[in-house]
């Protein structure tokens, strides 16, 4: 029994240790020349006092912090390189982001990054400067191990990024006359937070029909959810179509058979989260395989143009279904029907 508790202690340990992960910044000195301040606080004004959460190689998610607090670590990382004095003037810093993610942003890539924000006063509240930065990279899928390793060279970038504009803003806005720093809060290189776009890998089964035909599709969808007008996702899809039986007997044949890839551009327009207009532009190849009215059999190579417009519902974003919906239009050098268009559904799931 001593030995199944000693065996629970030690797990329990390593989940603890292995789900909360600690960061240590390197204390490397930059060259600052004619320093005329040094910070004397640092104020974490963030709700959430973690960097981030992110997934490890085996998919664990993990909580990152800073060994010594931010505001410590934050704090010895500028006395570093601005040292205090006498002759120097004290400013404040207050942290209003700080924020590390990683997250899959291309078939086979990840993006590692750090956003900092940060705003400069005086001793006496007054506010000087804010300023809020991106420090990105991007590595190798299978570069998780990597990633970690780097997360405080981002951070020390990025920290580094905004004291250095914080500094320029200071000598542009220093009068020649009195010497006297004119800065305002207005004055700031800003770029607003927003979130890297999480990857979404679909697999999902077609039905489809027109006037001639009845078939089906299966089909990979790959992309970066984000918040631009369009999102171009990777998409490799097979599919089968059979020819209507009224239609052929006119054509002679008494059966029909496609089998066609797919490869093309398609392009996700986000309306709100979850639901997206999907518009998709496809070059169709494979073959068609034809059953005179002898029954003899002959094949065909198959190319064409086609183009399709619907809506895809995700309503889950870490796991769940995918519906869609949809018409198409189709030309191909089919020997039975050149053109036509016809309905689409789609059901799937996400991961």
């Amino acid at each position: 029994m001593k030995i199944i508790i000693n065996i629970l202690v030690v797990f329990f340990s390593v989940s603890f240790c292995f789900s909360q992960t600690t960061i240590s910044l390197k204390k490397t000195p930059f060259e600052i020349k004619n320093q005329n301040f040094y910070i004397e606080n640092v104020v974490d004004n963030r709700q959430e006092m973690h960097l981030g959460v992110i997934e490890d190689d085996f998919g664990n998610k993990e909580t990152l912090r800073f060994l010594d607090g931010t505001e410590l670590t934050i704090k010895k990382f500028m006395d570093v390189t601005l040292l205090a004095a006498s002759d120097k003037t004290p400013i404040n810093i207050r942290i209003n982001n700080l924020k590390i993610e990683q997250v899959q942003t291309s078939i086979d890539q990840r993006t590692a990054r750090v956003y900092v924000e940060l705003h400069f006063y005086t001793e006496s509240g007054k506010a000087l400067y804010k300023v809020a930065h991106y420090e990105d990279q991007v590595f190798p899928e299978s570069n998780v191990t990597e990633i970690y390793e780097t997360h405080e060279k981002r951070i020390r970038a990025a920290l580094e990024s905004c004291l250095r504009s914080f500094i320029t803003a200071q000598k542009a806005n220093t009068d020649i006359n009195t010497g006297n720093v004119n800065l305002t809060p207005d004055v700031a290189t800003y770029e607003a937070y927003s979130p890297l776009g999480k990857w979404f890998n679909l697999l999902t089964y077609k039905r489809l029909t027109d006037r001639y035909n009845e078939g089906w599709n299966v089909a990979y969808t790959g992309f970066s959810d984000h918040e631009k007008d369009l999102i171009i996702p990777f998409v490799l899809s097979y599919g089968q179509s059979r020819a209507k039986s009224n239609i052929l007997q006119e054509r002679g044949y008494s059966s029909v058979d496609s089998y066609a890839f797919g490869f093309g551009f398609n392009g996700f327009l986000k309306i709100a989260p979850g639901f997206y207009l999907d518009i998709g532009v496809n070059v169709p190849i494979g073959m068609e395989v034809l059953r005179d009215l002898k029954e003899k059999k002959s094949h065909n190579f198959l190319i064409g143009l086609g183009a399709s417009q619907g809506v895809k519902i995700i309503p889950w974003k870490d796991f769940g279904i995918v519906i869609g919906a949809g018409i198409f239009q189709r030309w191909q050098t089919s020997k039975v029907i050149n053109k036509n268009f016809g309905f689409q559904l789609e059901l799937g799931f996400n991961f």
